[in-house]
């Protein structure tokens, strides 16, 4: 089983992580997109670099947030549910 190294990779690997990898990733999306409007509506050259670096992170963002390996309920078993699996109670 791999071990999170971040807080985030924990939570993406939660019940609920597809949800929020979903949510993030419609953030990332919206922060792109009003990032490279201000870009194409004009900026101050010293300013531009800046700018399209900030876009590009977006952009990054939401490609690992794409590859992120969701995990499954059939790939993730509860721990030790396999000791429990054929335990019969006398």
């Amino acid at each position: 089983m791999p071990t999170a190294l971040t807080d985030l990779e924990a939570l993406l690997a939660a019940p609920d992580g597809a949800a929020l990898r979903d949510a993030l990733a419609s953030r990332a999306a919206t922060l792109e997109s009003r990032l490279r409007a201000a870009i194409a509506a004009g900026l101050p050259r010293d300013q531009f670099a800046a700018w399209q670096a900030a876009a590009e992170a977006a952009t990054a963002a939401r490609a690992v947030l794409a590859s992120h390996p969701l995990q499954t309920a059939a790939a993730s078993p509860p721990p030790f549910a396999s000791m429990f699996s054929t335990f019969n109670p006398r």
